[in-house]
C-alpha cells in the first residue's frame, strides 16, 4: 500500500527522534518518490546529509527545497546553517536575510544571521541583529550570551556581565554562559562567584573537561589546590583529556606534598616524562613525594649531616637506602629531565655520585643491590649532564675520576668491554663526547641505562656539531658587548633544556592573545592565518618552539648570536618534527641592514644584555609592520636587588665566570655567615645548573629597569600596552587592589603594586605591546 508524502515524513520523524536514522532517510526517499515537489522531504533529507558532513547532498536537497516552495522560509534558514558551517558567510547571510523576509518574527534566523555578521566581525550589525532577535524573544538566553561576548571583546565589562547574569537567569543549565560569566567575575576579582559558576556548570556537565579546567584554575587561584586536584586525578585516570592534564601541572606546580597519594604520584610521574608541563616546574612537588620515602629521606638527611664530607656507599644507603632508589620512577623521571633544584637534595645526589664512583673504582665486582641500582646511576648520570657538572667535587674525588677516565680510555685502545659502571661513572664528572675517540663507545653493546648515556653524551652533541655548518648567518656580530655575549653563550648555551609540553591544538594568534589576556585592549591582526614571527634571540629553542606550537599557521624566524644554542635548537626542533621554525644567526644590533619585517616580535631576557637596551628596542620597532604585536621580558631593579647584591659579593671574592669558580662559589655559600645574606639563592631554580647560573649572577653584561622607564618609552613611541603575561594569584591580588583595572595595563598601578610586593617580577617584567596601525609621523630617528 503507498503512503502518502505526509504520513511517510510523520514516520520519518518518529523514527529520527528514537535515533533510527537510516530507517527515517528512507521514509523521507519514499516520501520524495511518491511526491518530487515535497519540499518538506527535501529538507528533512537535507538535514540528515548536513548530520552526516555529506555537505553536497544536503545543500542540493535544501535547494531542492527552495525550488518546490520559494516561500519555505526554513530551507532558507537550514542552507544558510550549512553555509556558515562549511564558512561560507556571505552565502550564508543571504541565506539568512531570505528567510527573515519570509519570517520576519523568525527569532533563531536574527540570531544566526547575528552569529554571521560577528564572523565577518561586522560587530554593528551583528548586535543589531541579537537585539531584533530579543525584541521577538526576550527570554533568548543564547543571545543574552552572544551580546556578552562582543562586548567583553569590546572591553565593555559591565554590560558583558549583566548579559551573561540575564543568560543563566533564564537558563539557569546554560553551561557556555556559566563559563562565561565565571571568566568575567575572575577577571574582577569575584572568586567565590565565579566558583559558583563554574560549579553550578559542572554539576549539569560532569564530564566537561572544559569546565573542570576552569574550575581547577580558579580554586588554584584561591589556594585551593589540594581540593583541585582531588577533582583532577579521577577525570585523568576517566579521560587523560589535554586541559585536564595542563591543569593537573598547573595546581601539582603550587603544591608541596605531605601525604604520599599512589595516583598522584602516577600521574606526576607521567605528567614529567611526557611532559604535560615544563619539568623543572614538577621538580619541587616531586622531590615533596619522594621524600616521604623514609628510606630515601634517611640517606638524604645523613649526606646532608655529613657535608662536605661524602660517605662510605654502605653508610650513605644503609640495608634499604639503594633499593628504594632503584625502584623509585619518579625520582628516575626527575633526574632525567631538569636540574633537580633544592641544596638538600642536590647534596644527596653529589654524595651518591661519590658512591657511584667508588663502586666504579673498587676492585671488588658490583654487587647485585648496584646492579640493580643501574636505573638510578644512569639517571643520577644525566643529571650531571643536564646540569653541566655543578655538583662540587672534591681534589680527592676529581683524581679519582680522573683516574677512571684514563681506565676507560685504555679500554678503548685495547679494545676491552667498558664497564657499564665504570662508562657511568666517568660520565658524571665528564661529558663523554669530550673524550678522545668518543664515537668508539657507540659501538659498545651495553644495557639500555647506558644506552641513553651514550645518547645524551655523545650522539646528541655530535648532532649539534655537525648543525653548525649549515647555520645561515644573517648579519655580522657587532665588536664589544655583542661579542662578549655570544662568547658566553657559546661556553654556557642556555638553557640546556630536554623536554617540553606539547599542545593538542595551536590557536590563530588573535585567539590566543584573547585567551592569554582576557581583558586585553588591542586590534585584531587583520589576517592571522599565517602571521611571520621574528624570535630576536632565542637560545636553545624552547621559546621558537612554544610560539611556532602555539601560533596556528605561524612562520617562524628565530635568530641568536650564539651557533651553539643554535645547534641545540636546531636538533630539538628536528626531534620534534616542527617545520615552521628558520634559524639563522644574527645580532639585533644589525638587524636594520636586513629587509624582512614581521607581525609579530618577540624578545624575552635578550635586550637587557645589549650594551644599550633602548636602542634593541628601537631596531626591532622598525622591523614591526604597522598593528604588529610584540612581546618583551626586561629584569626589574627592585626584584633584581637581591642579584645586585649578589654579583657585588662575586666581584669583592673575585669569582670568576668559570665552571670551577661557579662550583667554588656556590660550595662557599655553605659557610654560615654567607648563608644568610645569600639564602634566597637557594630558591632560585637558575641557581642550579651551570649555565643558568652563570646567566643569573656571572653575565658579562645586565641591565636592569623600571615601569617607568618602559611607560616613558610607550609614549615616546605611542606604543599600546596590552598586558603582563603573569601567575593568575597576582593578577587576583592586583584586581582586588585595582578593581577599576581589569585589564591590568595601567602601569603607574603597577609602579605601586611592586613597591608594596618587590618580588612580583622576580623573573623579569613579561609583557605584550602592540604598534599603531599607521606609523606616526614624529617617531625619533634610530640610534
Amino acid at each position: 500500500m503507498n503512503l502518502p508524502p505526509g504520513t511517510l515524513i510523520d514516520e520519518g520523524n518518529e523514527l529520527e527522534e528514537k535515533g533510527r536514522i537510516a530507517e527515517a532517510m528512507a521514509r523521507y526517499d519514499a516520501a520524495v518518490q511518491a511526491d518530487p515537489q515535497c519540499a518538506r522531504a527535501h529538507l528533512n533529507r537535507g538535514n540528515i546529509l548536513l548530520a552526516r558532513t555529506r555537505y553536497d547532498e544536503a545543500s542540493s536537497a535544501y535547494q531542492l527545497a527552495i525550488v518546490c516552495d520559494p516561500h519555505y522560509a526554513a530551507a532558507h534558514f537550514n542552507l544558510g546553517n550549512l553555509n556558515y558551517r562549511t564558512g561560507n558567510f556571505e552565502l550564508a547571510l543571504g541565506n539568512y536575510q531570505a528567510a527573515i523576509v519570509l519570517r520576519p518574527d523568525f527569532a533563531d534566523a536574527f540570531v544566526a544571521m547575528g552569529n554571521t555578521l560577528d564572523s565577518l566581525e561586522r560587530t554593528t550589525e551583528a548586535l543589531a541583529s541579537y537585539e531584533r532577535a530579543l525584541a521577538i524573544n526576550p527570554g533568548y538566553a543564547e543571545v543574552h550570551l552572544n551580546l556578552g561576548v562582543i562586548a567583553t571583546g569590546q572591553g565593555r565589562l559591565e554590560d558583558a556581565a549583566n548579559s551573561l547574569r540575564r543568560a543563566v537567569e533564564i537558563k539557569p543549565d546554560f553551561v557556555q554562559a556559566h563559563r562565561a560569566l565565571a571568566g568575567l567575575l575572575r577577571g574582577f576579582g569575584q572568586l567565590e562567584a565565579a566558583e559558583a559558576s563554574l560549579r553550578r556548570a559542572f554539576s549539569v556537565e560532569p564530564e566537561s573537561t572544559e569546565t573542570l579546567y576552569d574550575l581547577a584554575m580558579v580554586l588554584l587561584t584561591q589556594g585551593k589546590s589540594p581540593e583541585a586536584l582531588q577533582m583532577l586525578v579521577p577525570a585523568l585516570e576517566r579521560a587523560p583529556a589535554w586541559t585536564t592534564k595542563v591543569a593537573f601541572v598547573s595546581c601539582v606546580a603550587r603544591t608541596r606534598f605531605a601525604t604520599n597519594d599512589v595516583q598522584v604520584r602516577a600521574a606526576l610521574t607521567t605528567a614529567i616524562t611526557e611532559p604535560w608541563g615544563t619539568p623543572y616546574e614538577l621538580c619541587q612537588p616531586a622531590l615533596s613525594l619522594i621524600m616521604l620515602d623514609q628510606r630515601i629521606a634517611s640517606c638524604v638527611h645523613l649526606a646532608n649531616g655529613s657535608w662536605p664530607a661524602r660517605l662510605p656507599k654502605a653508610a650513605l644507603f644503609g640495608a634499604v637506602g639503594l633499593d628504594a632508589l632503584a625502584a623509585d620512577t619518579l625520582l628516575h623521571a626527575v633526574l632525567e629531565t631538569a636540574p633537580v633544584t633544592t641544596v638538600e637534595v642536590e647534596r644527596f645526589l653529589t654524595c651518591a655520585r661519590h658512591a657511584l664512583l667508588e663502586t666504579a673504582s673498587s676492585k671488588r665486582a658490583p654487587d647485585s643491590a648496584d646492579l640493580a641500582a643501574l636505573p638510578f646511576y644512569s639517571a643520577l648520570t644525566r643529571q650531571c649532564f643536564i646540569n653541566e657538572y655543578i655538583f662540587d667535587c672534591s681534589e680527592a674525588e676529581r683524581l679519582t675520576a680522573e683516574a677512571c677516565r684514563t681506565k676507560l680510555l685504555a679500554m678503548l685502545d685495547a679494545d676491552a668491554a667498558v664497564p657499564p659502571f665504570l662508562l657511568l661513572a666517568v660520565a658524571a664528572y665528564f661529558p663523554l663526547y669530550n673524550l678522545d675517540g668518543a664515537r668508539r663507545l657507540l659501538t659498545a653493546h651495553g644495557c639500555g641505562q647506558v644506552e641513553e648515556v651514550l645518547r645524551q653524551q655523545i650522539r646528541e652533541p655530535l648532532k649539534e656539531q655537525e648543525q653548525r655548518a649549515d647555520i645561515e648567518c644573517l648579519t655580522s656580530i657587532s665588536e664589544g658587548v655583542s661579542e662578549q655575549v655570544r662568547k658566553q653563550y657559546e661556553q654556557n648555551p642556555y638553557p640546556r633544556w630536554v623536554k617540553l609540553p606539547g599542545r593538542e591544538h595551536a590557536l590563530h594568534f588573535n585567539n590566543a592573545m584573547r585567551d592569554t589576556l582576557p581583558f586585553a585592549p588591542f586590534t585584531p591582526l587583520p589576517n592571522d592565518n599565517s602571521p611571520e614571527l621574528l624570535i630576536a634571540g632565542c637560545g636553545t629553542g624552547s621559546h621558537p618552539i612554544f610560539a611556532a606550537q602555539r601560533f596556528s599557521g605561524v612562520r617562524v624566524l628565530a635568530i641568536d648570536l650564539s651557533l651553539s644554542s643554535i645547534s641545540y635548537a636546531k636538533r630539538k626542533t628536528q626531534e620534534l618534527g616542527l617545520t615552521n621554525i628558520e634559524y639563522a644567526q644574527a645580532d639585533i644590533l644589525k638587524l636594520g641592514e636586513t629587509g624582512r619585517t614581521f607581525d609579530i616580535i618577540e624578545s624575552v631576557g635578550v635586550l637587557h644584555h645589549l650594551a644599550e637596551p633602548f636602542t634593541g628596542w628601537r631596531i626591532l620597532l622598525s622591523k614591526l609592520r604597522p598593528g604588529g604585536f610584540m612581546c618583551l621580558g626586561f629584569y626589574s631593579e627592585l626584584a633584581r636587588r637581591h642579584v645586585v647584591k649578589t654579583r657585588e659579593f662575586i666581584a669583592a671574592r673575585g669569582y670568576a665566570a668559570t665552571p670551577g669558580d661557579i662550583r667554588r662559589f656556590r660550595q662557599e655559600l655553605g659557610v654560615a655567615e654567607l648563608n644568610l645574606e645569600l639564602q634566597w639563592l637557594g630558591k632560585m631554580p637558575d641557581f642550579y645548573s651551570t649555565s643558568e647560573c652563570r646567566d643569573l649572577l656571572f653575565h658579562v653584561q645586565e641591565h636592569r629597569l623600571t615601569l617607568g622607564q618602559i611607560e616613558s618609552f610607550l609614549v615616546e613611541f605611542g606604543l599600546q600596552f596590552i598586558g603582563f603575561e603573569l601567575d593568575s594569584r597576582v593578577l587576583h591580588q592586583y584586581r582586588t587592589r585595582f578593581a577599576d583595572d581589569p585589564s591590568g595595563t595601567n602601569l603607574r598601578n603597577w609602579t605601586l603594586f611592586e613597591a608594596d610586593n618587590p618580588d612580583t617580577f622576580t623573573g623579569m617584567y613579561r609583557f605584550w605591546i602592540q604598534q599603531p596601525t599607521s606609523q606616526l609621523e614624529h617617531r625619533p630617528a634610530l640610534a
